[in-house]
């Protein structure tokens, strides 16, 4: 068995309509199902402690294919969701991080969208548990959507690359 790649990430938010514009504006999503979905407190108890679900869910993919990686938003109408959203470096599920081709456009967009952008940096490519022999770094950026979910965007950069990006980071520090 290999891993071909990320199938999915789901998000719980609160206020779908409010949500799309970042995904789909700033880092390029489309949206290819949007749908509600009622679950019966008997299909899948194990997984949501027997609640009567009833949902709306848009899956947005940023690639084509069959192993296409997808964002899957949820909105609750009915079984309730409790805050409990992590910080970063929580535990659980804290960020999602997405490769991209262009950072300065996706922090662009960002920032003329309103949205919060957070510390914009390179690291070198150890500290992504890459091989420290490779000549490159990663360029890197954080940003909230507007529940607060935290995205990071990264492009790998070659030598001199973006020298104007603010730089951080050391590299991996071991523990």
């Amino acid at each position: 068995m290999t891993v071909v790649g990320v199938s999915h990430v789901a998000i719980g938010v609160a206020d779908m309509d409010a949500v799309l514009p970042f995904y789909i504006d700033v880092f390029g999503f489309r949206i290819t199902s949007d749908f509600t979905q009622e679950i019966r407190p008997d299909q899948g108890p194990e997984l949501h402690k027997g609640r009567h679900i009833r949902r709306r869910q848009v899956w947005l993919r940023c690639g084509d294919g069959p192993t296409a990686m997808a964002i899957a938003l949820d909105q609750m109408f009915e079984g309730g969701s409790a805050d409990t959203r992590s910080d970063i470096y929580d535990r659980g599920i804290h960020h999602v991080g997405l490769w991209v081709s262009d950072i300065r456009a996706v922090y662009e967009r960002a920032q003329d969208g309103g949205y919060t952008v957070l510390m914009p940096h390179t690291a070198p490519i150890d500290a992504y548990g890459d091989d420290a022999d490779r000549d490159e770094r990663i360029a890197s950026c954080f940003f909230k959507d507007p529940e607060g979910n935290i995205i990071q965007a990264d492009q790998r950069i070659g030598p001199g690359e973006m020298s104007d990006w603010r730089v951080g980071g050391s590299g991996k520090v071991e523990v």
